[in-house]
């Protein structure tokens, strides 16, 4: 294989995403498909949380990250799906989190959050625990591996 073949099949390879499935320690029985972060996507995400300012005291324009688009971009980017997420389960995670439909009403604790990215920004934001385990997990490339891939096809004929 010549070394130019080569290089093109790496950035290809580097700009696929790939989507793994993971159990969420903190929440139980609950599943999240993340995308592996690789450097494709960080560049993206960093970009899209980029801010140019004006500084007033040297007038000269500076760059800045915005820490609530940078975690909607990792909504956005990184979490794609969950399973198994309740509104109970959901106050766990997050103490003092009363859950109300549009009219008021308590809504039904068992049932399932459905996903959304905007959810899944406010969870980055307001959970520590699962934001770390969510940026450790999509960020490590041991997870995304073609042994994390064989894995969860092993998990899957087992259901």
């Amino acid at each position: 294989m010549k070394a130019n073949e080569l290089a093109e099949q790496i950035k290809k390879a580097g700009r696929q995403q790939r989507v793994i499935e993971f159990k969420c320690p903190y929440i139980p029985e609950c599943f999240v498909s993340l995308a592996f972060a690789n450097r494709f996507v960080l560049n993206q995400i960093r970009e899209a949380a980029r801010e140019v300012f004006t500084n007033p005291r040297t007038r000269l324009q500076e760059e800045r990250f915005n820490d609530e688009k940078l975690r909607a971009a990792y909504a956005q980017q990184i979490i794609q799906d969950w399973k198994g997420l309740t509104y109970e389960k959901l106050q766990k995670l997050i103490p003092g989190l009363e859950v109300k439909d549009e009219n008021g009403k308590a809504v039904d604790l068992k049932a399932e959050v459905p996903y959304d990215t905007e959810v899944a920004g406010a969870l980055l934001s307001e959970s520590l625990e699962f934001e770390n385990w969510v940026i450790d997990i999509a960020s490590n490339v041991e997870n995304y591996s073609h042994i994390a891939e064989r894995k969860k096809k092993e998990i899957e004929n087992l259901s």
